[in-house]
C-alpha cells in the first residue's frame, strides 16, 4: 500500500517545489517515473533468480544423474536431491518432481522450474526417456556438461563486454593529458615561433 503512494507524493512534492504551470508538469513528469521504477517486473525477476542459479545447476543435474544410474526413478532421485541441495533449486526440484510423481508430464511440470538454464531440454529427455534411468543418467550428464560449457562461454563474453567497456573512460582520461602533454607544446611553441617572427 505505501509503495504505491510513493508515486503520487513524489509527483506532488515536484509540483509544490517548482510551482505554476510548470510545476504541475514536471510534479506528472515525476509520479509517472517514480511509478515506472518502482514497478515490480515478475519476469525480470525469475530471470534473475535463474541467473544467479545457474552456476549450480550443473551440479544438481549431476547428482539427479547419480542417483538415477543407482537405481532410483526421477522422482524419488528428485526429492532426495533436492533436500540436499540449494534451498531455492530443492525448491523448485520438489515442485517439479512432484508434478510428475502425481501423473503430469515433465513438459506440464515444466513451469516448476522456472526460467533454469536447460529445463525445457531435461523435460524433453525425460519425457522421451520414460522410466529408463540409465537413459535419463546419460542424457542429464550430458546435459549439465553443456550447460557449463555454456555458461563459461557466457561469462567469457560478459568479461569481453566489460573490457572494452573499460575504453570509453580510459581514453577520456588518457587523450587530454596526451594532447596536453605531447601536442600542447608543438603547437605553442609553432605558435611563439609565428608570433615572434611576426615583429
Amino acid at each position: 500500500m505505501l509503495r504505491k503512494l510513493i508515486g503520487p507524493a513524489a509527483g506532488v512534492a515536484v509540483a509544490v517545489a517548482i510551482g505554476g504551470v510548470t510545476g504541475i508538469v514536471a510534479g506528472f513528469g515525476a509520479w509517472w517515473l517514480t511509478a515506472r521504477l518502482l514497478r515490480t517486473d515478475p519476469d525480470r525477476a525469475e530471470r534473475t533468480a535463474a541467473d544467479r542459479l545457474a552456476p549450480s545447476w550443473p551440479w544438481t543435474l549431476d547428482l539427479l544423474a547419480a542417483c538415477m544410474r543407482a537405481g532410483a526413478p526421477f522422482p524419488q532421485a528428485a526429492f532426495a536431491v533436492a533436500e540436499a541441495d540449494d534451498p531455492e533449486i530443492g525448491d523448485r526440484l520438489n515442485r517439479f518432481a512432484g508434478a510428475i510423481h502425481l501423473g503430469a508430464t515433465a513438459t506440464e511440470a515444466l513451469p516448476a522450474l522456472g526460467r533454469l538454464p536447460g529445463a525445457a531440454r531435461l523435460a524433453r529427455q525425460l519425457d522421451r526417456s520414460g522410466d529408463s534411468g540409465a537413459a535419463i543418467a546419460a542424457g542429464l550428464e550430458q546435459l549439465a556438461a553443456s550447460l557449463r560449457s555454456e555458461l563459461r562461454t557466457r561469462t567469457e563474453a560478459r568479461a569481453g563486454r566489460a573490457a572494452v567497456a573499460l575504453v570509453g573512460p580510459l581514453c577520456l582520461c588518457f587523450l587530454p593529458a596526451f594532447v596536453i602533454a605531447g601536442i600542447g607544446p608543438v603547437v605553442l611553441g609553432i605558435v611563439t615561433d609565428t608570433l615572434a617572427s611576426g615583429r
